[in-house]
């Protein structure tokens, strides 16, 4: 029950971020789909800043937190990229995810467009990425 409000309050954080990026337009856009492959959810990289990487206290919390709230297992700490390597038990034998109403939005925003760096997609992933055409301000 407690999982289910705080994903509540992701959901909301979700939209709000995605009304953000709808005003304020990020340098790259996806191009493609989903092929539902699952290979997203055999490795979920979340990446830490060199300070919280170098935190055994913030490292050991974040995995806990993490594992806990979303259900992810960790796979490895990536020490040379500032990373946290996790796969989801809720991933199906078909590679669906068996909790997709309620999906972390780690999930939700893949792949992730950054304001400032390339989105880097996973091998296989059907979605490409481009340089964005601003629009330039006062045009619809």
């Amino acid at each position: 029950m407690l999982r289910r409000l705080i994903m509540s309050f992701v959901i909301l954080d979700n939209f709000l971020t995605a009304l953000t990026r709808k005003l304020f337009p990020t340098r790259y856009k996806l191009t493609g789909h989903c092929r539902q492959c699952g290979q997203c959810c055999r490795r979920i990289i979340l990446t830490m800043t060199p300070a919280q990487a170098r935190s055994p206290l913030f490292t050991n919390l974040s995995v806990r937190w993490i594992s806990w709230l979303f259900g992810f297992r960790l796979l490895e700490i990536d020490h040379e990229h500032d990373s946290l390597v996790f796969d989801c038990r809720h991933q199906l034998a078909d590679g669906r995810c068996g909790v997709y109403r309620w999906r972390p939005n780690v999930c939700r925003n893949y792949p992730l467009v950054d304001y400032f760096k390339k989105p880097v997609l996973l091998p296989g992933c059907g979605y490409t990425v481009a340089v964005a055409r601003l629009e330039a301000s006062g045009k619809s």
